[in-house]
């Protein structure tokens, strides 16, 4: 009876919590392994538990939430790529802040303009 008291939101939520805590568990050991035996710098740390966040999240997100069709190993790429975007833009050093800009305007605006289609006439 009390499954019938949870509601299919509060599930998702718990999920996306669930892996969010997982993407910087996995995030900050690959970052510190980028750290400590390639002799990175502490960005690459902090790059990469913010990408292992971004990865959990698009990836519930693609598949729980929003159910594309491509699968979950496709999905998963496209989490990756997303990830990865994170990841380049606060890793790498750069003096013009304008690729950062370009990368999350990007980015931002074409998950907005995508949301904005779903909704429909």
């Amino acid at each position: 009876m009390e499954e019938d008291k949870l509601t299919d939101t509060s599930f998702h939520y718990s999920l996306l919590v669930k892996r969010a805590i997982t993407g910087i568990i996995l995030g900050a050991i690959a970052g510190a392994i980028q750290v400590w035996f390639f002799k990175r710098d502490l960005m690459y740390l902090w790059a990469s538990v913010a990408a292992g966040v971004v990865y959990m999240s698009a990836w519930v997100s693609f598949t729980d939430w929003l159910k594309l069709a491509g699968g979950k190993v496709l999905l998963g790429g496209v989490s990756g790529l997303i990830a990865a975007i994170v990841w380049w833009s606060i890793a790498i050093y750069t003096e013009d802040a304008f690729i950062q800009a370009a990368v999350a305007g990007l980015c931002f605006g074409a998950a907005y303009a995508w949301s904005e289609s779903r909704k429909g006439p």
